[in-house]
């Protein structure tokens, strides 16, 4: 038996009941309006599982984004300290060349 067949009956004289056909077009109908839910409901799954795992993501690259933050200004504190220093002795230095010039 076909899916058409199990959908309209056939009466006995070949003919088929339009009671017996709304009632089918009502089975096709649900049977649509279950496949269609049934979809929806899989690719509404789908599409959290997919925001679940972009929100984890994100997350990981924000927490990658903050540790690299602090291993640079952790590089900039270790060379803060002898830039400061090379900037006072050049300043020394150009200080004494000028007073130099001006002898």
């Amino acid at each position: 038996m076909n899916a058409r067949q199990r959908l309209v009956r056939t009466n006995n004289d070949g003919s088929h009941d339009l009671a017996q056909i709304g009632t089918a077009a009502d089975r096709a109908g649900a049977m649509v309006t279950e496949q269609v839910r049934s979809i929806i409901e899989a690719a509404e799954s789908r599409a959290e599982e997919i925001r679940r795992g972009a929100e984890r993501d994100a997350e990981e690259m924000r927490k990658e984004a903050v540790a690299a933050a602090h291993r640079i200004l952790d590089r900039l504190d270790a060379i803060e300290g002898p830039l400061g220093e090379l900037v006072t002795s050049l300043r020394r230095e150009a200080d004494s060349l000028t007073a130099d010039t001006r002898r």
